[in-house]
């Protein structure tokens, strides 16, 4: 079925389903995706989106060793006839679904619905309810992510691409699974699960972790012979196929079940006179520590760490560290809430605010806050923000709590979010330069200093390695502009390539057109995160940005921008001021501003992009350089 008629008054909203055969719908309407390598090269660009993905890959992700004949020609066949599937043919990315840029393809998620992307969002709701301690929600998250499977993911599609993505959508489904069963079980709902448990053994015969589920939810259905059997036929089964024993884990849960002992279990009994249940598990109240792992030290921003850990005090303290993306700013403010963490015994809590993301929307204050209220075990089901507001004020006003805060979009995001007890401390983290929030301390994160960013390299692609190319080392640093995260990927570029030397990437970066793709690995990529930034300003701020980039340097004066755009100048100095607080352009004095070169790279190709809409812009000189706006 087509996409709809010429008459239509604008696009209908298209859904994809992957967690099964794939699938296409247009306001609801089942699409035709053509024949199977069609398919499997539309899941392949499906799920990376917003991302660019080379023919090269395309063709390998989908044909692997034996390629078509015509090689990498067949990928644009694809692309077209897939274009006229979805019912968008156009190649711009204003235009189409699958836009046509830098030697590849990408997949525009704008409009879009993807099952995946709700299964995520879903098991995130899980895992928050979980950390709470609301085991019924988590069990109603997990199923609700469950129910979206629709099969196999992927199912019938070839290739090695496609092969790896079902194993990674199986393995989580095998996960969201073990989860609602072990809350299940702590529900004392242990019947419920036992069929499903004894479905996914029969699929995972060596799993450990499944036969220590079952054989608990077993013993709490009364019937302990069963358990012990269970682990007798795994045992079994690992010493004759794979001649090792069970792990510690498993042997603790068979030596609880002979010895009936619940409390080792976790097990919680319905009480037989229909008064509520019994539990031998302590119900002493969790102090919450949500932190992420703090993995790795942390190179350079010893002063910024310094002023993000010094102070505190009687009141509510709130530092605020801001720069571009890729500065590290989430890495600071984990290291110095871990630092800090001791000082704060009521809870650590830390909530991904999601304002710069490319996968979903901006966290609204109302959700942070349910969600929050739930981590200290206060869960409250307004809707009224302003009623949320006052509860959660309510709840921490005894508590002494650190809370991080990151990827703020903006101070209004932040304010509900506040804590009210005396002597916390909330960390926030943003690309904006958050002047609307009351704030104790600011840090504006820059590029590292040349020594700590030769330092980040050296460590991910290893002191050999660097110690043989120094100059290399000093090049690819200046390339990456000293920034964190373009110097992480391609760190790790050099260290899954042992063929390379780091000179041989320092000569791949070297050419302006291919910099900023060289700075992609997976789902990290340098102009993906700047994209991010750039698409949530403003017309005239993304124009301003536009033109600064056509700069002579990158670099220009408030008064020369307005009489390149025909704007009044204190137009163009407010529109130059907002990129500085976007953190996309810097100000070395008064009245100047300027853009670093990744990102002078970026403002260019947007430029050149915005060129090639026909009725955008138009040239006009900066300085006498040309500038598509």
């Amino acid at each position: 079925m087509t996409s709809g008629t010429m008459t239509d008054p604008a696009p209908r909203p298209l859904d994809f389903a992957v967690l099964g055969p794939v699938r296409a719908w247009r306001g609801g309407a089942r699409l035709d995706l053509g024949p199977i390598r069609q398919q499997a090269l539309l899941a392949a660009l499906l799920l990376r989106p917003d991302l660019t993905v080379s023919r090269r890959e395309l063709l390998d992700g989908v044909w692997g060793a034996e390629p078509p004949g015509s090689g990498s020609k067949i990928v644009p066949v694809y692309v077209h006839r897939l274009r006229r599937c979805l019912g968008t043919p156009g190649e711009d990315s204003h235009e189409t679904l699958i836009a046509r840029e830098h030697g590849g393809y990408r997949f525009v998620s704008r409009g879009t619905a993807v099952d995946v992307i709700r299964l995520g969002e879903f098991a995130d709701e899980a895992a928050a309810a979980r950390r709470s301690g609301d085991l019924a929600a988590t069990v109603s998250a997990c199923l609700r992510a469950l129910g979206l499977f629709q099969g196999e993911p992927l199912a019938g599609l070839p290739g090695p691409f496609a092969q790896a993505e079902r194993l990674r959508l199986e393995e989580r489904r095998l996960t969201l699974l073990q989860e609602k069963a072990e809350c299940q079980f702590r529900l004392g709902r242990s019947a419920d699960v036992v069929g499903e448990l004894h479905a996914l053994i029969a699929k995972h015969p060596h799993s450990e972790p499944l036969a220590a589920l079952l054989m608990r939810a077993l013993y709490g259905s009364g019937r302990q012979a069963d358990a012990l059997t269970v682990y007798s036929q795994l045992r079994g089964r690992l010493v004759e196929d794979l001649g090792v024993e069970p792990g510690e884990q498993l042997r603790r849960v068979h030596q609880a079940v002979l010895r009936g002992d619940d409390a080792a279990l976790g097990l919680v009994r319905r009480d037989e006179t229909g008064g509520g249940e019994r539990t031998r598990v302590p119900s002493a109240r969790r102090v919450p520590d949500e932190l992420p792992a703090d993995v790795g030290d942390l190179v350079g921003r010893r002063e910024e760490l310094a002023l993000l850990t010094g102070g505190g005090g009687p009141a509510v303290t709130v530092a605020a560290v801001d720069g571009v993306a890729g500065a590290g700013k989430t890495a600071l403010a984990v290291r110095a809430a871990r630092a800090l963490c001791h000082g704060y015994p009521d809870g650590c809590l830390f909530v991904d605010l999601h304002g710069h993301s490319g996968r979903r929307d901006a966290v609204p204050p109302e959700h942070a806050l349910r969600r929050l209220l739930r981590a200290i075990g206060a869960g409250h089901a307004s809707d009224d923000l302003d009623e949320l507001v006052a509860f959660w004020r309510s709840a921490t006003a005894g508590l002494r709590l650190l809370l991080v805060l990151d990827d703020a979009s903006g101070a209004d995001q932040v304010r509900p979010l506040l804590p009210a007890g005396a002597g916390s401390r909330v960390l926030v983290t943003s690309r904006r330069r958050l002047a609307g929030l009351d704030a104790d301390r600011r840090i504006s994160l820059g590029p590292l200093t040349r020594q700590a960013a030769e330092a980040l390299l050296t460590r991910v692609v290893g002191a050999e390695r660097a110690g043989r190319e120094p100059a290399a080392v000093r090049d690819l640093v200046d390339l990456c502009d000293r920034l964190p995260l373009a110097l992480c990927i391609a760190g790790g570029r050099i260290q899954s390539r042992p063929a390379w030397t780091i000179d041989h990437l320092v000569r791949r970066m070297a050419d302006d057109e291919r910099r900023l793709a060289e700075l992609t690995a997976e789902d990290r990529s340098v102009e993906a995160a700047f994209r991010l930034s750039y698409a949530r300003l403003p017309a005239a701020e993304r124009r301003a940005f536009r033109a600064l980039g056509m700069a002579p340097a990158g670099q220009t004066g408030h008064r020369a921008l307005a009489a390149t755009l025909g704007w009044a100048a204190h137009r163009a100095e407010q529109a130059l001021e907002n990129l500085v607080d976007a953190s996309l352009v810097q100000q070395p004095s008064v009245h100047q501003y300027r853009l670093n070169g990744l990102l002078a790279l970026f403002a260019r190709r947007v430029a050149a992009e915005e060129s090639q809409i026909p009725g955008r812009g138009g040239l006009v000189a900066v300085g006498g350089t040309p500038a598509s706006l």
